[in-house]
């Protein structure tokens, strides 16, 4: 009976073989890339999870028929794919997986590599610690001495590609807490870097050829391991304060590998400067090791030497998923390396779309390409960002894997910027922004960017600096950068940064309101130094001082993160580079019902987005037709007249002429209304707003519009009595919850003749219309601010 079920699970095994190939080589990609998006890959992504799990066995192994010496490697790489694609270690199909793996003594270098990666991903390191230090003894033992010193070695002979496993298995294992030896990544790099080829790639030893897969593996090689060299460092002065300002470092060999990328990239195949290479071997193994250097490196293009981008997951995602077999949702490649076995096919393609598609959590400004810039291999600190995000992905609440992206603001655009929530500025750059670069910058902010400013010793003067970037960004003056009081939700919106006696900030911080919130954050220290120097490693010799003030420097940086990305992080694919031109859609624009924003004071468009949002909502529930952008118009425009709804929002006080006052009063008694709130609930402009309402209607007061009205009813749309009203902070405790209560709706009105002409909410709905979840400020939560704004919109219209 057992030998009947296995010839079964034989057969099954190659039929599913079958199918899968000629399911591959069969059908037309039917996907094009200009209209890939994310919802495309997670749809790909889900598929091709289902097959996996659909190959597991009964034991929770993978197995490849005939091959039963790659059960261990197959297994731990499916386990490792499919945690880095969603699942959790505590899935049934995961641990039975892991069961069965942790009763395994594997030999060979790719199998213990692989295995490592696999229980450091788990995370269970409590129960893995033990097993984790013998397989990581194991691959420091059989490290190769003389001619291949600092390779591994695998069936008799030494491979790069089998090196690159281990040095990634002993990587992760660093990560998990697991000791490495100094002496083991000194030895690797070394032998890494003795092998790289003149023209920045690598290639198979003594083949004088550079290959696109073995190049990427070496580049992930060298940042790795000098990631872990870096950190061991000396790492203080004399005095014992840290060493923040010594040599630039300069990766070279990156740099060059990194170009090499750029100046072959493809997608389609793993190239090579043979040119009898045959490039479909290796393929997907080359697109597994160039998402690797990618993430690594902080990439999201690879560029040639002749300064052309690629957009390597876009490319690569595209023509991935356009021959993903749609029956299975498996790939196969050339039978070549076991690449045509599906399983493994599979998991190096879900590697790269799921690992691609990492959250990104700042970007760090650059200016690579200007004349008068070092060469994008030169940085003071360049573990700086991407320790920040590996150590906010140790946190809890956020997404454990995170990355991070190198901006040139010389080649960025608008969507490279829109990448990253937070962006990361060393004021000692200030100056090389260019004009455009600067307006790309303000747009960024004001669609709902944030930046975060470092002092440093690169910077003679950096209060100057920053200065002097507000007054560029902002030269009639309307943004002031100010001291952030103890009060201001930075301080504690996930570490506490304030002293348990006094209260007081234990970091100085500066800030820029602008609209919903401060989309500008300033620290005159030298944050990224610290944030350069942390390390999961356990560094006995290091001064517990210096490793207080990296923790706290951290804390900085994951508060300001959490504001600016109220810890909601997707990646988004973003638009290809098209020509806009204007369609039938734009030209008809004007007929339809809009609504329009006042222009009454400098802060008119505080919240720029939420009008669209509101209108977007509108042609989604609504049986009108809505304008998809709001207009925007001043009280002297001839224009004002042909719309009945009005808006107005701010945060600022604000003042309006007699003459202005007088054209909205006409405006107001000949059928329009006047739609307005307080973005944040701001108490200057709660003041202006309501002496506007008097100075408007003087015998007459702003009363709040009860919760049985019909306003908030299904005669005019959601039902309303009840709403949730978020208050996102407690100042007075230790707090960091987001605290959601079930409250009435506070709308205030003015009646003339039995009809509101005015409609005010003194609490915020513009900001959470816009950033939803993400403001720190009390107000009502997205949803029910965009049904309050709906049903203001159409009570408006009924009346």
């Amino acid at each position: 009976m057992h030998d009947r079920q296995a010839t079964v699970r034989f057969i099954r095994i190659v039929l599913i073989c079958w199918t899968v190939a000629v399911g591959f080589f069969a059908f037309t990609p039917v996907l094009q890339a200009e209209n890939i998006t994310r919802e495309h890959v997670l749809t790909s992504i889900e598929k091709a999870k289902h097959f996996l799990l659909q190959q597991q066995q009964p034991d929770g192994t993978w197995q490849l028929a005939g091959h039963p010496e790659q059960t261990v490697v197959l297994t731990s790489f499916t386990l490792h794919t499919l945690l880095h694609a969603g699942m959790m270690a505590d899935n049934a199909e995961i641990q039975r997986g892991l069961q069965w793996l942790r009763k395994q003594d594997p030999v060979k270098t790719h199998e213990i590599s692989l295995m490592l990666e696999t229980l450091a991903a788990a995370r269970e390191a409590e129960r893995d610690l033990p097993l984790m230090n013998r397989l990581t003894q194991k691959l420091e033992a059989g490290k190769s001495r003389g001619t291949n010193d600092g390779a591994w070695s695998f069936g008799g002979g030494e491979t790069s590609n089998y090196a690159h496993f281990a040095a990634l298995g002993l990587y992760e294992a660093a990560q998990q807490g697991v000791p490495v030896q100094t002496e083991t990544w000194q030895r690797a790099r070394n032998h890494w870097l003795g092998r790289q080829n003149r023209d920045g790639g690598w290639g198979s030893q003594g083949s004088g050829f550079s290959r696109g897969g073995i190049t990427a593996a070496g580049i992930a090689y060298l940042v790795t391991t000098e990631n872990l060299l870096r950190s061991q460092q000396i790492e203080t002065n004399a005095d014992g304060s840290p060493r923040c300002c010594g040599e630039a470092f300069q990766d070279e060999a990156v740099a060059t590998g990194c170009r090499w990328l750029g100046d072959h990239f493809t997608v389609t195949h793993n190239p090579s400067t043979d040119a009898n290479s045959d490039g479909s071997i290796g393929y997907l193994y080359y697109l597994y090791c160039l998402e690797r250097v990618g993430r690594l490196t902080g990439r999201r293009y690879f560029t040639s030497q002749s300064g052309k981008q690629f957009d390597w997951y876009r490319a690569g995602a595209q023509y991935l998923i356009a021959h993903q077999n749609p029956i299975t949702g498996a790939w196969v490649g050339a039978p070549a390396l076991l690449e045509d076995c599906p399983i493994l096919a599979t998991d190096y393609a879900l590697h790269f779309l799921s690992r691609g598609l990492t959250p990104v959590l700042a970007g760090k400004l650059k200016w690579d390409g200007a004349p008068d810039a070092a060469p994008d291999s030169i940085d003071y600190t360049p573990q700086d960002v991407w320790n920040l995000a590996r150590y906010t992905s140790r946190l809890q609440d956020w997404p454990q894997q995170l990355t991070w992206q190198s901006v040139d603001m010389n080649r960025a655009d608008a969507e490279d910027l829109n990448q990253c929530p937070l962006l990361i500025l060393d004021v000692a750059n200030v100056n090389r922004f260019t004009p455009n670069q600067i307006s790309q910058l303000k747009t960024y902010l004001q669609d709902g960017g944030c930046l975060f400013a470092l002092g440093g010793c690169q910077s003679a003067s950096p209060d100057a600096a920053m200065q002097q970037l507000i007054s560029k960004l902002y030269p009639a003056g309307e943004v002031e950068l100010r001291k952030l009081e103890r009060t201001h939700p930075v301080y504690r919106s996930e570490f506490r940064l304030l002293d348990l006696k006094t209260g007081d900030p234990l970091v100085e911080l500066w800030g820029a309101e602008t609209g919903c919130r401060t989309s500008i954050f300033y620290s005159p220290d030298d944050l990224g130094c610290l944030w350069d120097k942390w390390t999961t490693l356990s560094l006995p010799n290091r001064p517990r001082a210096l490793e207080t003030s990296i923790n706290r420097t951290l804390h900085v940086g994951v508060n300001v993160a959490a504001l600016a990305s109220g810890r909601v992080l997707i990646k988004e694919l973003g638009p290809e580079n098209v020509t806009e031109t204007a369609s039938t859609a734009e030209r008809i624009e004007h007929r339809l019902l809009n609504i329009a924003q006042i222009r009454a004071s400098a802060e008119w468009d505080a919240a720029p987005h939420a009008l669209r949002k509101l209108l977007r909502a509108l042609n989604q529930v609504s049986g009108s037709q809505f304008a998809s952008n709001p207009s925007s118009v001043s009280l002297s425009d001839p224009r004002l007249f042909k719309h009945p709804l009005l808006h107005l929002h701010g945060r600022s006080g604000f003042v309006l002429s007699p003459e202005d006052q007088r054209i909205l009063k006409t405006h107001l008694l000949q059928g329009g209304v006047l739609f307005a709130d307080a973005c944040c609930g701001a108490d200057d402009f709660d003041a202006s707003f309501r002496r506007l309402a008097e100075q408007l209607f003087p015998t007459q007061k702003l009363e709040r519009i009860p919760a049985d009205h019909e306003l908030f009813s299904t005669k005019t749309g959601y039902d309303l009595r009840q709403v949730h009203f978020r208050k996102p902070l407690d100042l007075q405790t230790d707090s960091t919850e987001v605290r959601v209560q079930i409250v009435e709706p506070v709308v205030e009105g003015i009646k003339v003749d039995e009809r509101y002409v005015i409609l005010y909410s003194p609490c915020d709905l513009s900001c959470a219309i816009e950033h939803g979840d993400k403001i720190t400020c009390a107000g009502y939560t997205e949803t029910d601010a965009i049904r309050l704004g709906l049903n203001i919109v159409w009570y408006s219209l009924l009346h």
